[in-house]
């Protein structure tokens, strides 16, 4: 019984490690750095994000903001050679209604109260537009006065 649960355990371990997302912080956010288990990014194992065109990717992130936010904007970004370029239809819009419960399973949207812990979760498609190119992402969830979470990662879009 005891090789079962402890097989079972490695196997739950393995499977978390297999779908986390290792994140960087942003360099000018004040908002607490994500650690790899609070991100999931579909098609982005590791480290390196592959972004096939004509595709969806999902995202799950697990935040905590330090303080309240009545709202919650997206600040989604691919910067290419340093340059930030907004990803069309998903910067600047409310993120209010991807925020759920701590569980994931009850959409709660905004206002968002510090020390709380909520899951966004949404999905982007990779447009057929975008250059297949290597590229940072920046993904940043906040308001006027600051991130509530954000975090970086490399890229490479595909066709």
């Amino acid at each position: 019984m005891k090789l079962h649960s402890g097989l079972f355990l490695i196997c739950a371990a393995l499977l978390r490690c297999s779908t986390a997302t290792e994140v960087r912080p942003c360099p000018k956010s004040k908002s607490k750095a994500l650690s790899t288990s609070d991100v999931s990014i579909s098609n982005c194992p590791k480290n390196r994000c592959i972004l096939k065109r004509n595709t969806e990717a999902s995202i799950m992130m697990k935040i905590r903001p330090e303080r309240d936010f009545q709202e919650l904007n997206s600040d989604i970004q691919g910067i290419i050679l340093d340059v930030p370029l907004p990803f069309p239809g998903y910067y600047g819009t409310s993120a209010c209604p991807h925020i759920y419960d701590e569980a994931g399973e009850k959409q709660v949207g905004c206002p968002l109260k510090a020390g709380q812990t909520y899951t966004y979760k949404n999905s982007f498609k990779i447009l057929p537009l975008y250059p297949t190119v290597s590229l940072e992402i920046h993904w940043g969830l906040g308001d006027k006065e600051g991130d509530a979470a954000c975090f970086q990662i490399p890229a490479k879009i595909k066709a």
